[in-house]
């Protein structure tokens, strides 16, 4: 039996998902510009309780809408992220969690006068979604490199079926049929390889040596050891008390600036109930935060 839709029930649920879009942002534009009036209201007169409450409320009203936004249109963050975990899923949570935030700040800055939310919403879903698939599969890449690798690749291997078995690669003509740069295609195709820290390192005579014995003598001269402390002393006085709460938790776990062992983001993650993504960008944010206190202190 053939349970594919008519093509006419596939247009009527566009048509109903970007009305009710429509509606969701038509409320949103009401709520801030509520917000807003309420806001100028409480700077002319600091005394108003009321005006106060009343803006609490739109505020909370503007967080619970902005959620029913985000779950409406969650779909487009998964059918992206579909792309990058059709053969395993490894890595879904984080890959969602970075669409989230792509979605979010769609979210924050779309103007319905500029078309379908769904295009709009896009590029943002892209543009996080590949910096989290880079991180977890191609470190060694930037952004820019990474979002070029699908072309460069496919430019590659149209280049080698057209060519004879032994032919060296092109790079000038693979970058012609990318459309990027010689140099771009060289990053790809020649990155480094990140070798395990597990695997023994060769020797010019063959034998192999551990990674920890090849590593330069981490112990710190006294003059450093004194330096150290002194910034770590910085963040714990000076930079922790700004954060909020969670973000504070964050950085005291990873860095151990509680004397307790470092902790990865994953473990972290695991305690606060979040992905390994979500907790990277709490971290990202918190040293975002702290980068200004720590200047002007030290």
């Amino acid at each position: 039996m053939d349970t594919a839709q008519p093509a006419g029930a596939e247009c009527s649920a566009a048509d109903e998902f970007r009305t009710r879009n429509n509606a969701l942002f038509a409320r949103r534009k009401e709520l801030l510009e509520r917000i807003g009036a309420l806001r100028a209201r409480i700077d002319a007169n600091a005394a108003d309780m009321l005006c106060e409450l009343t803006l609490r409320r739109a505020e909370r009203e503007l967080e619970n809408l902005t959620h029913e936004i985000m779950v409406a249109n969650y779909g487009l963050v998964r059918r992206y992220v579909a792309m990058f975990t059709a053969r395993s899923t490894e890595h879904n949570e984080d890959f969602e969690s970075a669409g989230k935030v792509g979605l979010l700040w769609a979210i924050s800055s779309y103007d319905p006068a500029r078309g379908p939310f769904a295009s709009w919403a896009f590029k943002p879903i892209q543009r996080e979604v590949l910096r989290a698939v880079r991180d977890a599969d191609h470190p060694n890449l930037n952004l820019g490199d990474f979002e070029k690798r699908p072309a460069i690749l496919a430019a590659e291997q149209a280049f080698l079926e057209e060519s004879e078995p032994d032919a060296r690669l092109d790079y000038t003509d693979i970058a012609r049929r990318a459309g990027v740069t010689e140099a771009q295609v060289r990053r790809v195709l020649d990155a480094p390889r990140l070798d395990s820290l597990q695997a023994p390192a060769g020797t010019q005579d063959g034998d192999t040596v551990p990674w920890e014995d090849r590593l330069a003598d981490p112990s710190l001269s006294l003059e450093d050891e004194v330096l150290l402390r002194f910034h770590l002393g910085t963040v714990v006085a000076e930079g922790l008390p700004t954060l909020d709460p969670r973000e504070r938790y964050v950085l005291t776990r990873r860095f151990g600036l509680d004397g307790e062992p470092e902790q990865s983001l994953r473990a972290i993650g695991e305690q606060l109930g979040l992905s390994r993504e979500g907790v990277r960008q709490i971290q990202q944010k918190a040293l975002t935060k702290l980068n200004e206190p720590i200047a002007d202190a030290v």
